[in-house]
């Protein structure tokens, strides 16, 4: 048997195969082959007698019969099922057995592609984020060093040496905060490895990541234990990431801490900060400090989250997920 999937320009190619005989070549014309002509027809074709087309098809003179079933799915077919040389002849109970093999086939070829495009849409919405954080960050931390050596210039013609040495300083000052925002950007590029570490080393990694950047105090407390699907713990990963930039950009915080709860039936992940606090209610309209994109990967995986932050209060961000 072989599954051949639907190319745009009118070929199949075998996805895969199995058994004896194998298909001799692995991308076929939808034109004057069997597979083809059960594409068109949306139908089971049955072809129980050695034929001209039949061995063109496969290239292989040990094919004697063949069954194929359409792959169809949402109304749409995607490729053909083919069974061969079954012992005595193919009959309408192979079709009702096989178009429930194929039905099947179809739903999980769909969902892998569904879940291939949702990768590569995470990857286009990751590569997009990290362009906005450059842009924010280090690319306005450049202009602004070259303001403050425009100005230590003009300071210099003028000999205002006390204003070229403050100039200098802030222009050190920018330097030295750029650096700390691309090694911190570099980090995100490269976060431990998830399926390997699990969520608590990649947090625990990644406060320290903050402690040494931002100059702050760092806790992090872990109640229970267990592992969550990997998909999960990818988007709660990103959401204390988010938290945490947020914490270094705006906070002017002390302290920050991560505190992970492990249930039976829950999972429950806090970020708290000493910091200045905000509006959250004003924050939350205007979809300020990345709140939008929170609230979206805690929607993907079906979370509840609640922020809690006051002008000079600091901020606790909670998110909890049922397992």
């Amino acid at each position: 048997s072989a599954v051949l999937l639907l190319e745009d320009e009118g070929w199949l190619t075998v996805s895969i195969s199995i058994g004896n005989p194998l298909p001799v070549i692995q991308r076929l014309p939808v034109a004057d082959t069997l597979a083809g002509q059960s594409i068109k027809l949306g139908k089971p074709i049955i072809e129980n007698h050695p034929t001209k087309q039949l061995n063109a098809y496969y290239l292989n003179p040990d094919l004697s019969s063949m069954l194929s079933v359409p792959l169809i799915i949402k109304e749409t077919t995607i490729g053909v099922l083919d069974v061969v040389n079954k012992p005595g002849l193919f009959s309408e109970d192979d079709i009702r057995i096989m178009s429930l093999f194929a039905d099947q086939a179809a739903i999980a070829i769909e969902n892998a592609r569904l879940h291939k495009q949702a990768e590569q849409l995470a990857v286009v919405e990751e590569r997009q984020r990290l362009a906005r954080d450059l842009h924010d960050s280090v690319t306005q931390s450049l202009y602004s060093a070259s303001l403050y050596v425009n100005a230590a210039q003009r300071a210099l013609a003028n000999e205002k040496i006390d204003m070229v040495t403050e100039n200098l300083q802030n222009l050190r000052n920018m330097t030295h905060e750029a650096m700390l925002d691309m090694r911190l950007l570099i980090f995100e590029l490269h976060p431990p490895v998830l399926e390997k570490e699990g969520l608590i080393i990649a947090l625990r990694t990644r406060l320290e990541s903050v402690e040494a950047r931002a100059g702050v105090k760092t806790k992090f407390k872990v109640e229970g234990e267990g592992r969550i699907p990997l998909y999960i713990e990818t988007e709660l990963y990103r959401i204390a990431q988010e938290a945490l930039t947020n914490v270094v950009k705006h906070a002017k915080a002390e302290q920050v801490s991560v505190h992970l709860i492990f249930n039976n039936k829950f999972f429950r992940l806090f970020v708290w900060d000493d910091g200045v606090g905000f509006d959250s209610s004003a924050a939350g309209q205007t979809g300020g400090r990345g709140l939008n994109s929170i609230q979206e990967r805690v929607d993907r995986i079906n979370g509840i989250l609640k922020i809690e932050s006051t002008p000079g209060k600091g901020t606790i961000l909670e998110v909890s997920v049922e397992i």
